[in-house]
């Protein structure tokens, strides 16, 4: 398919997406967020105040209802982690591996308000919510890493809250983790030569984790009613 047609097909899907978009109130909202990540796996099993790593999410929103919501995010994040920081136990210690890296993630998940806060009648101006979906990530790789692919899926799911500030502006906290199917982002996983006796490296069959925790804020598109459709 030459370029061109394939452009012009794809302004094509945007103009009817806007449209669809446009055909009912608060349904789309643009936002973005701050906050911290962290990783558990073969280094790193649980949270350390001392690997934690910043990151940052912008993302498109689609109001379904007032309770469920489709939305697409992408997410920049570093990730980090050391033997030395907390030692799981003696064979990580003489280990003493680390890593350093970069996550780029694209997701698209739903989200289940459990109060319906958006409604103007509502006594509550905020709701808890859970998401689930599912996405891909990439990540930056040393050379050793090299025979991997760089590109893997990931399933993030989570809970969070939000707090309506006025009709268009939203205030969001939220927990997400993020189910990989890869044991490779902390460049541990099997014994690297099962020949020597050496500390086992990792488990291979245990797979990597990670999170993301953020306060986001998002702006909600109002469409504005055509006067002539009441006559």
């Amino acid at each position: 398919m030459r370029l061109s047609v394939f452009l012009k097909q794809l302004m094509v899907l945007a103009m009817l997406v806007t449209a669809g978009f446009s055909v009912k109130a608060q349904g789309l909202e643009i936002g973005g967020g701050l906050g911290f990540t962290n990783v558990t796996g073969d280094i790193t099993k649980g949270f350390e105040f001392a690997e934690i790593g910043f990151a940052g999410q912008a993302f498109v929103r689609y109001n379904l209802s007032n309770v469920v919501s489709a939305r697409a995010t992408g997410m920049v994040g570093l990730i980090h982690g050391a033997d030395e920081t907390n030692p799981i136990d003696p064979f990580a210690k003489k280990r003493d591996k680390d890593f350093r890296r970069f996550v780029l993630e694209a997701s698209g998940v739903i989200e289940y308000n459990f109060l319906d806060y958006k409604e103007r009648k509502s006594i509550v101006n905020w709701s808890p919510y859970f998401f689930a979906g599912f996405g891909l990530f990439a990540y930056s790789a040393k050379p050793e890493s090299s025979t991997y692919s760089r590109i893997q899926p990931v399933i993030p799911f989570g809970v969070g809250f939000k707090y309506r500030l006025d009709k268009q502006w939203n205030l969001e906290f939220e927990f997400g983790a993020r189910k990989t199917f890869f044991d490779h982002l902390d460049s541990v996983s099997d014994v690297p030569n099962p020949n020597k006796l050496e500390p086992r490296y990792g488990n291979e069959l245990d797979s990597d984790w990670y999170y993301f925790t953020g306060i986001s804020v998002s702006y909600t598109f109002y469409s504005i009613p055509c006067p002539f459709n009441s006559y």
